[in-house]
């Protein structure tokens, strides 16, 4: 046992480097900043372990999801009717994420997302909302870059969602409401 910071506790050495077991000790003055410091290291640790499983890297920024966009806005053009419609909103739906970027950045959203589209249909897909500058830069220049399986992981989930909203909507309107009937006059 050790006395660190006024505190005695039991301290585990490590004396070969070799191991794959490490201890890591925090303290704080509150108990809500110590969950705080426990979160951030907890998210540091699962930030590695992801990209120790798989290492593949996206451009961040929004870029990965305007080019879905844009894609996906693509093979809606050709398809017809309420069809075309879903498969638009959907890549709508997409483009959430740049621009909650370009307004928690205090900049127009509308006009980031006209230069990001516009980007990338000039063929630079790595280009994504640069909150620093309030402009749009190349992701990969940059060095912002977020998990492919982050990535995957939430856009599968999301559409999943969006899947079984869509089910219970064609449920609901495919039975008559219940309730009292209605006196015929």
């Amino acid at each position: 046992t050790r006395e660190i910071a006024g505190g005695r506790c039991v301290v585990f050495q490590q004396n070969d480097e070799e191991s794959a077991v490490a201890t890591v000790l925090i303290r704080s003055a509150t108990t809500s900043q110590l969950d705080d410091v426990e979160r951030a290291l907890s998210d540091g640790v699962n930030a590695v372990k992801t990209l120790c499983e798989d290492p593949r890297l996206l451009p961040g920024g929004g870029a990965c999801e305007i080019g879905l966009a844009n894609i996906i806005s693509k093979i809606g053009e050709s398809r017809p009717g309420l069809e075309q419609y879903g498969i638009n909103r959907f890549a709508t739906a997409l483009e959430i994420v740049p621009r909650i970027l370009a307004e928690n950045a205090g900049k127009d959203p509308t006009e980031i997302l006209s230069n990001l589209h516009a980007a990338h249909k000039k063929g630079d897909s790595n280009m994504g909302v640069d909150i620093e500058s309030g402009g749009i830069a190349d992701m990969k220049e940059a060095s912002i870059l977020d998990p492919y399986v982050a990535k995957h992981q939430a856009l599968r989930l999301a559409t999943d969602v969006a899947i079984t909203i869509l089910r219970v909507d064609q449920l609901i309107m495919s039975k008559q409401a219940g309730g009292p009937k209605l006196p015929k006059q």
